[in-house]
């Protein structure tokens, strides 16, 4: 209340003021209200004064300013007038009108279908007024806590959703903000199922492979590999083929790979045995050069084999390699030699893979004394595994080769030389310090360095252990299913662990366990006979750890106990501790046997199986 004393003519007149905030339902204006006391003497009516602007009010006590803009101050004054004119003002009584609330725009926003989210909205009042938030278009399964502004939930659908949000003081409403919320959908995470139906264990090379693949979405690409050298994509996916596989001598272990399009993969195995007809080395010898030489050297020879030399190919234990015109009488015309001995090597090879060689050491010095120069123009200092690496190389006379060697591991001579690249070289995870070396026909050589930072993926494989029903490598059982239980473990975590059966007829069958680090199978079916079955654990980057358990699974109608075997219905009595009967009876029914009595007695109990 702020109290003044104005005089209009000779009048004294009284003049209180009461200032305050009327909320409103709009979200842009505000009303303030003018209150004074009434002049005690006789007047016409007052006059308000906002700023400049003069209003008549009449013979009232009250003004209201209806359009005031939130968030400006405002003064008013107050003059009584009568018949013989208007007073002075009274004194100014200022103060702001309500002003708007505030919101920060959080940014755009992403989550996954089937996956809770949450985001926690920020907003503020200048007047320290409550506030309350409201947002509108959220994604489906997503709530806001209109006293807090936390938005939380599971997304049920995938999309992308504009969302409005705002404060609201009681009076304004704060400006709208508006972000996208991208529901993406979930991954896919079932791996393909693989099955290769030919061809048997053994057979000729090259050998054709086929069989069949399935996917809940989809399979996209079946590969194969053989581990004794080869790879290559099958035709066709669901029912897929290769055409052509080159085997080696023995046994040849062809991996099937089906992925999908979400990066899952299964896989399947075959064993093919293959005995090629030829087993006799080429024999090659070395008739030219003499021990000393100008560079480059020609060198020439002969080979010979029991069926035919296919290829000679030579290699200079001081750089270079290549291969040579001819197989029965060959020549190489031209190989640079650098100072000192030269230990050329030439290897004779025949269709069946079979190789010999002949060495000639070649002793040069170089007239020339000038090192070559050598530059690295790419890569950056950060890179993948594996990188290339290019540059220029020059010299006096000319540079004949350029090597590289990196100080993790790794070494080999680049493409080119005033002009050289190298397309692949291997990374160890870390700093790799990448030697390039180039070299004249002289022997002199210049060198420059790169350090190529590299960060290497998962590689390690995880850990699997069976520890029911057994801990053992082997098991003996009379059921024709059996549970199975244990752990297992990765450096950054196991992803699926996964079991498969090879029966006694070798038919196979698998399946996925409950849970991973943790995991069980609760139903493993078993033949008459022993059962190997192979439990994997997969990491997400395709790393796989194998544990192993057989179990011999006895015909029915036959029950064991201490290296006996008892027909159906054969009956055991015994009489033991309490503490110990309940491990024994476990033991027996894993025999075959079934529990027909149990009798206590004190601290013994008397029990009698029944065999089936």
């Amino acid at each position: 209340m702020h109290a003044a004393t104005l005089q209009v003519g000779r009048l004294p007149i009284a003049v209180a003021f009461v200032l305050s905030l009327l909320r409103v339902s709009s979200a842009y204006a505000d009303q303030i209200t003018l209150m004074w006391d009434p002049n005690s003497d006789q007047v016409t009516g007052y006059a308000v004064y906002v700023g400049s602007s003069r209003n008549d009010v009449g013979n009232t006590t009250t003004y209201t300013l209806s359009n005031a803009v939130a968030g400006q101050q405002y003064c008013f004054a107050v003059a009584a007038y009568n018949a013989t004119g208007e007073g002075p003002k009274s004194g100014q009584l200022c103060g702001y009108s309500n002003r708007f609330p505030t919101l920060t725009n959080p940014g755009n926003r992403t989550a996954t279908a089937g996956q809770a989210t949450s985001l926690q909205l920020s907003g503020s009042d200048p007047d320290g007024q409550p506030i309350t938030y409201a947002a509108t278009g959220m994604p489906p399964g997503l709530f806001i806590g209109s006293a807090t502004g936390f938005i939380s939930g599971t997304p049920t659908t995938a999309g992308t959703y504009t969302v409005t949000a705002s404060v609201f003081d009681g009076v304004l409403t704060s400006p709208s903000q508006n972000f996208t919320w991208t529901v993406t959908a979930a991954a896919d995470t079932t791996l393909p199922v693989v099955s290769i139906t030919a061809p048997t264990t053994s057979s000729t090379s090259p050998v054709s492979i086929s069989g069949t693949a399935s996917d809940n979405v989809g399979v996209t690409q079946v590969t194969w590999v053989n581990d004794r050298g080869g790879s290559g994509t099958a035709s066709g996916t669901t029912s897929w083929s290769v055409p052509s596989i080159a085997l080696l001598s023995g046994a040849n272990v062809v991996t099937v790979t089906a992925r999908d399009a979400a990066g899952n993969s299964g896989f399947a195995k075959v064993t093919v045995t293959y005995t090629p007809p030829d087993t006799t080395a080429p024999v090659v010898s070395i008739t030219a050069p003499t021990t000393s030489s100008t560079s480059p050297v020609s060198i020439s020879g002969t080979a010979s084999d029991n069926v035919g030399v296919t290829q000679i190919t030579w290699v200079n234990d001081r750089g270079g390699s290549g291969t040579a015109s001819g197989t029965t009488s060959w020549s190489v015309p031209s190989i640079a030699l650098l100072s000192g001995a030269n230990v050329v090597t030439v290897t004779a090879r025949d269709a069946a893979g079979n190789s010999g060689f002949a060495k000639v050491t070649v002793t040069y010095t170089p007239p020339d004394t000038t090192a070559p120069v050598v530059s690295i123009t790419a890569p950056t200092t950060s890179s993948t595994s594996p990188v290339s690496i290019s540059g220029t190389a020059s010299d006096n006379v000319g540079v004949t080769q350029v090597t590289w060697g990196n100080d993790r591991g790794g070494s080999g001579v680049a493409s080119g030389t005033t002009s050289w690249s190298v397309p692949s070289i291997a990374l160890l995870s870390g700093a790799n310090v990448v030697t390039v070396t180039a070299y004249d026909a002289a022997g002199n050589k210049g060198i420059a360095t790169l350090t190529v930072n590299y960060t290497a993926p998962d590689i390690s494989a995880p850990t699997i252990t069976i520890l029911g029903p057994t801990t053992a490598s082997s098991y003996t059982s009379a059921r024709s299913v059996e549970t199975l239980g244990g752990t297992s473990s990765d450096n950054l975590g196991v992803t699926a662990v996964t079991w498969a059966v090879t029966w006694p007829d070798n038919s196979t069958t698998s399946g996925f366990s409950s849970g991973t680090t943790n995991w069980s199978v609760p139903s493993v079916p078993l033949e008459v006979g022993s059962n190997v079955i192979t439990m994997t654990a997969q990491d997400a980057a395709g790393n796989k750890g194998k544990a192993v358990l057989t179990i011999n699974r006895l015909p029915p109608a036959q029950c064991t106990y201490n290296g006996g075997s008892y027909a159906t219905g054969a009956t055991l009595s015994i009489t033991m501790k309490n503490g110990v009967i309940d491990t024994w009876l476990a033991a027996r029914a894993a025999e075959g046997w079934v529990l027909v009595s149990r009798t206590k007695a004190r601290s013994q109990t008397t029990v009698t199986v029944r065999c089936g």
